[in-house]
């Protein structure tokens, strides 16, 4: 047989196993770059997936950097508040040391000074009239009794103050007087302050007139005195109006209180 046409028949033989083999190449070939692509379809997933993630991350780590700043600017301004707090407060706490200190030796002042001040009111108490001796009895009997200082100076100026106002008034009382011969008459007392009082009786037949003394006010009838007393307590009360000058006699006295 031709080599030639031996060989032609060999080549005719072999195209179907190289068009067999061709085929497989160019499936394995697709397959792989199926793959390749779908590797790379994952990778392009997988990349956006983490670039959202980012994204998402770092929108919410700049709300929190927003946050955290606004908190730090706060907590910043509640400070430097506190500090300026911290100084108000230490110059009000050096403020009060100061003054606490300036009353302190006020009160030692007082305090040396209160047993002579009480002692001359206890000695002035034994010359008041009867009606402010009643007013004042409760703080005289509590004289150099206080615990402290200042409680025993309000004690002295409640005194005074009483005093103050009986001696800037008209004062009213009603008292019995013993005459001489005996007879005890009630009688409406008006004091003038602390320097005189008049008294008459409700009938107009006893009057006199009462000046300071230690212990009891020294009293002096003068029943001529009757009728202007018993005019003067009437416009006092209101029985006669309306009201008119009266003349009844005052006597300037100097006295001594104490020694």
């Amino acid at each position: 047989m031709n080599k030639k046409l031996l060989y032609g028949l060999a080549a005719l033989a072999a195209c179907p196993l190289l068009q067999a083999q061709d085929t497989n190449s160019v499936q394995k070939e697709i397959e792989r770059t199926r793959e390749i692509i779908s590797q790379y379809v994952r990778t392009r997933q997988e990349i956006a997936r983490v670039k959202n993630e980012w994204i998402a991350y770092q929108d919410l780590t700049e709300r929190r950097l927003d946050l955290y700043g606004r908190e730090v600017r706060q907590l910043s301004a509640t400070i430097q508040a506190a500090e300026e707090e911290t100084t108000q407060a230490e110059r009000e706490i050096a403020r009060i040391r100061d003054e606490i200190a300036v009353l302190r030796s006020a009160n030692d002042v007082v305090a040396a000074a209160l047993p002579d001040l009480e002692g001359k009111v206890m000695e002035l108490n034994r010359y008041f009239p009867k009606p402010l001796k009643t007013r004042v009895q409760r703080l005289v009997q509590q004289l150099g009794k206080g615990r402290q200082s200042s409680d025993r100076m309000a004690i002295v100026i409640g005194i005074m103050n009483e005093v103050d106002k009986f001696n800037s008034e008209f004062n009213f009382d009603t008292d019995e007087k013993t005459l001489p011969n005996g007879e005890t008459h009630l009688v409406d007392v008006i004091y003038l302050g602390l320097s005189i009082a008049f008294y008459a009786d409700k009938v107009g037949d006893v009057a006199g007139v009462g000046y300071p003394a230690e212990g009891e006010w020294r009293w002096t009838e003068q029943n001529d005195l009757s009728t202007p007393v018993r005019q003067m307590v009437m416009y006092y009360r209101g029985d006669i109006k309306p009201a008119e000058m009266v003349n009844l006699p005052i006597e300037i006295q100097d006295f001594k209180i104490g020694n």
